[in-house]
């Protein structure tokens, strides 16, 4: 008589579809093994070690970086982040030792002072830079430019100017070539002109100014002015505004300031998002550590619109068009 089978142990038929159970189950794990290898999948798990550079405690930037850090620090767990302080440093050495035992895979350097105490410092981790206004592009560094892409501007301007067809700006060639380059790509499927004028100078630049407000037609130009505060200054700027007021001249700016003083509508960095494009950026050269290094331009804005400029203008800004303005100026 066959023996019963013992308290706890599996009958055959049991025995035999549990073996079939482990086998399948290692033959997935062997497929997705292959797929997925131990690295890339602890890679995907594992945050980003990064470290975020800021200029020492300054009650004028504070906010500005504050914001942008947010903005970093919004991709969650994608990043793991320190933030570390240049006044903390006695000289680039100790930085060098300092961010080096941090040992982060990026670090984000805000503003032009951590920029340079990075840079003059050795350290050869990849940097991603913010709070800058340096020229986009392919080159050695990576970066977001607090300069933003003209075709937001360009193309609110026509949205709520229809019939302006040509656009006239001072550039300085040493420092926004590249602007006018992409204005000039762009310009037709916005249907406009750009006209652009060279100067090196505050003189020169002043020079094309008068003569645009002299020469222009107000019905169809419109006097872009860029934010290269050795081009547009308090030298200038109260005049520009008295002329254009004159003659009916619409100015827009790159430079809110500007339209708070008496430019129609001003382009400005929403800082937050900018951070949040940092980030990704960072993200993008950990999933591609070959990527080669390059700069972008602001995709991350904010506009501002002067409603008296507006309404000496001719120009009715209606509830809706308010809503697609971040700041509203000149109500009283």
């Amino acid at each position: 008589m066959r023996e019963r089978e013992k308290a706890g142990t599996p009958a055959p038929v049991e025995r035999r579809a549990l073996t079939r159970l482990v086998a399948g189950s290692l033959l997935f794990a062997l497929v997705i093994s292959a797929f997925f290898p131990p690295d890339a999948r602890a890679q995907q798990e594992r945050p980003i070690e990064a470290v975020i550079l800021r200029p020492a405690p300054n009650p004028t930037f504070d906010e500005i970086f504050d914001a942008i850090e947010m903005g970093i620090r919004s991709r969650g767990s994608a990043l793991s982040i320190t933030e570390r302080r240049i006044n903390a440093f006695a000289s680039a050495q100790a930085m060098r030792n300092g961010i080096s035992s941090d040992a982060p895979e990026i670090v984000f350097t805000l503003g032009r002072q951590a920029d340079e105490s990075y840079r003059n410092s050795g350290l050869e981790i990849r940097q991603v830079i913010g709070g800058l206004d340096i020229e986009p592009g392919l080159g050695s560094r990576d970066g977001v430019s607090l300069t933003a892409d003209p075709v937001f501007l360009l193309s609110r301007l026509k949205t709520l100017m229809p019939e302006k067809r040509r656009i006239i700006v001072v550039y300085d060639p040493s420092k926004d070539r590249w602007l006018i380059e992409r204005a000039k790509a762009i310009s037709a499927s916005i249907r406009v002109t750009i006209v652009a004028h060279e100067a090196t100078t505050l003189s020169e630049a002043s020079n094309h100014y008068w003569n645009i407000l002299k020469y222009g037609n107000p019905e169809t130009d419109v006097l872009w002015l860029l934010s290269n505060p050795s081009f547009v200054s308090n030298s200038n700027l109260p005049r520009l505004v008295e002329e254009s007021w004159r003659r009916n001249f619409t100015i827009i700016s790159n430079n809110i300031d500007h339209a708070r003083r008496g430019a129609f509508i001003a382009i400005y960095p929403d800082l937050e998002a900018m951070g949040a494009q940092l980030a990704d950026l960072a993200i993008a050269i950990s999933e591609n550590p070959n990527k080669r290094p390059e700069v972008e331009p602001l995709g991350a804005v904010k506009f501002a619109v002067n409603k008296r400029i507006a309404s000496h203008l001719g120009i009715a800004i209606s509830a809706q068009d308010e809503r697609s303005f971040d700041l509203i100026l000149g109500e009283r």
